[in-house]
């Protein structure tokens, strides 16, 4: 599906699960970006309106459209923590994935192989250097987030921030405006 710019009213309905008849609704209610095709007058959907609907909803993103390296994983307590660096996540263009416990959070990232990794305490950090040191693993960008923590950028590459403090901070990590070698240490 990588490479096709533009879906179906079917393809949108399929992935959604609803009838097509509703996504017609949605165009012609405006909650979906589409235009006509000349002549016959067929609706096409933008794949990259389409996934901003879908994260706007709060809907998956089907693994076959998601962009290669915007995939967020995120491990954080308490659960309103997590949901918040979900959000700002999705606003920066991420599909973030929240991970309820270790082991979820361990086959998400072999499965899924994130492109970064959200976490709220040292103690998780430690345990995903030990999974990163075990698994072949391409370059991550690794981020710590909580209020108790540290600014700044570690000897083992952990990007520290304050949350909620450093929120424009974080977007700007996800929008990789920062390089490593920008972050402050």
């Amino acid at each position: 599906m990588r490479g096709k710019q533009a879906l179906t009213t079917g393809e949108v309905a399929k992935y959604c699960g609803v009838n097509f008849r509703t996504v017609i609704r949605w165009i012609e209610r405006g909650h979906l970006e589409a235009y006509k095709l000349p002549g016959r007058g067929d609706n096409r959907i933008p794949l990259p309106g389409f996934i901003s609907f879908l994260q706007s909803n709060q809907m998956p993103v089907p693994d076959e459209l998601r962009e290669h390296g915007k995939t967020l994983l995120i491990m954080a307590e308490p659960e309103d923590l997590a949901a918040e660096l979900a959000s700002t996540a999705r606003r920066a263009g991420w599909d973030p994935m929240v991970a309820a416990d270790p082991m979820q959070f361990g086959y998400a990232l072999a499965e899924q192989q994130p492109s970064a990794v959200v976490v709220s305490g040292e103690d998780m950090v430690q345990a995903f250097n030990r999974l990163r040191r075990d698994a072949e693993s391409p370059e991550i960008l690794c981020i710590l987030a909580s209020a108790d923590t540290p600014v700044g950028v570690s000897t083992d590459g952990w990007c520290r921030i304050q949350w909620p403090t450093e929120q424009k901070r974080f977007s700007g990590l996800l929008d990789m405006s920062e390089s490593p070698a920008q972050r402050p240490a």
